[in-house]
C-alpha cells in the first residue's frame, strides 16, 4: 500500500468515506479560489468537529503532508490554494456557539457564513458585516485567514 493510499484510509477512518475527497474529478473544485491561481490538492477533508480537525492535522503530519485551512474558497488572494496540500475544508462546521451582545463577542465555528452571523445577532441590534457585499458566501473562518 503506498503512502497516499494509506494517508486516503487513515483520513476516512477519521472522518467517514464520504467526507474525504481523492479522485481528480472532486478535487478539481477545490484547485482554485476566486483568485486567479489554481492547483489540484493532494486531498480534501470535510471534517464536523474540532476533535476531527485536530486528528487530521495530526495524521497529516505523521505523513508528512502540508495542509492548507479552507472556508468557501472566495479569497482572491490565494489564501486557500494547496500546492498539492491536503486541503482541510471546514465548510461542514457551521454551529453558532454563543452570542453575547453585552460583549458584542460571538464564539463560532469556522464555516458559519457571514449572513448568518448577521441574522443570529440582528435580535440584538448588532450586524456582523466585514464586507457586506459578500455576506452570502463568505465564512468567518475565512475571514479571520484572510484578516
Amino acid at each position: 500500500m503506498d503512502s497516499d493510499h494509506k494517508l486516503i484510509s487513515d483520513l476516512k477512518s477519521i472522518v467517514g468515506d464520504n467526507h474525504v475527497l481523492h479522485h481528480d474529478t472532486d478535487l478539481i473544485v477545490y484547485e482554485y479560489d476566486g483568485s486567479i491561481d489554481k492547483s489540484l490538492p493532494r486531498a480534501v477533508v470535510l471534517p464536523a468537529t474540532t476533535n476531527e480537525v485536530s486528528d487530521i492535522v495530526k495524521t497529516a503530519r505523521r505523513y508528512g503532508v502540508p495542509v492548507v485551512a479552507r472556508g468557501a474558497g472566495t479569497g482572491l488572494s490565494g489564501g486557500a490554494i494547496s500546492r498539492g496540500s491536503l486541503v482541510l475544508a471546514l465548510t461542514r462546521m457551521t454551529a453558532i456557539l454563543d452570542i453575547n451582545p453585552e460583549n458584542k463577542v460571538a464564539i463560532v465555528e469556522p464555516g458559519v457564513v457571514n449572513i448568518d452571523l448577521s441574522h443570529a445577532v440582528e435580535q440584538h441590534g448588532l450586524y456582523y458585516a466585514p464586507d457586506p457585499s459578500s455576506q452570502k458566501v463568505c465564512t468567518i473562518g475565512g475571514n479571520v485567514a484572510e484578516n
